[in-house]
């Protein structure tokens, strides 16, 4: 790889937080179609690097790609978060309950995302806040120790990150999401899977049923526009 790769990618990069940050602020609303070229010039870039970087944010879940549509920002219908969280609970729950009593090396990264997602939500940066929600989670996949599954899980996390982002900025007590995290990740460090088990299927029935209900208001809102 030569100098003319690495800086293409990082102008990528660049390119693709950008549109990260203007589609989990709403400015790019679930649906909306993205044409390569009219954007790229507007940023300034190639159309190959505006490429690269609607690639990286469709691995995340943020856009998707069709042969007739082109690229479009994600927007999940009520079938697909059913889906997803019939397959987090499938991967998650177990995933708790398989935890060893020598789990000492996901520990501090649990915490440490824990700490982040606290601190995020305390200041209202919801972006980061579901990014350190999605890294704890995901954490807890490492105990069925598969990488394959690790990597099944990244994709399906990423389908549901901007539901995700909405449904925090619109929670009525978004503070109140703080002790659920906390509460699992005391049970899990004393190893009270069971409980910690029981305590994360209720977690994610609500995060499903608030999820279901903005994607309502949602819809409600463009049937009136």
């Amino acid at each position: 790889m030569d100098r003319s790769q690495i800086h293409r990618v990082s102008v990528a990069d660049q390119v693709a937080s950008i549109l990260r940050q203007r589609i989990l602020n709403g400015e790019l609303l679930p649906g909306t179609s993205l044409q390569e070229v009219p954007l790229a010039a507007s940023l300034g870039v190639s159309r190959n690097t505006m490429r690269e970087a609607t690639r990286i944010l469709s691995l995340e879940g943020l856009l998707k790609r069709s042969i007739h549509r082109g690229v479009a920002v994600s927007q999940l219908s009520l079938k697909d978060v059913k889906e997803i969280y019939h397959l987090r609970r499938m991967l998650e729950i177990p995933a708790i309950l398989a935890a060893k009593a020598n789990h000492s090396d996901v520990l501090p990264e649990l915490r440490n995302a824990l700490n982040g997602y606290e601190r995020a939500v305390r200041e209202h940066d919801w972006m980061q806040a579901v990014s350190f929600d999605l890294q704890f989670h995901s954490l807890l996949i490492r105990f069925h120790h598969n990488r394959r599954l690790e990597t099944f899980y990244q994709k399906l996390i990423g389908e549901v990150r901007m539901g995700m982002v909405l449904v925090d900025r619109s929670h009525d007590h978004p503070l109140g999401l703080i002790p659920v995290h906390r509460k699992m990740y005391q049970l899990l460090s004393a190893g009270k899977l069971k409980q910690c088990a029981a305590l994360l299927a209720q977690h994610l029935d609500d995060s499903e049923s608030r999820l279901s209900r903005v994607m309502d208001r949602q819809a409600a809102k463009r049937s009136t526009t």
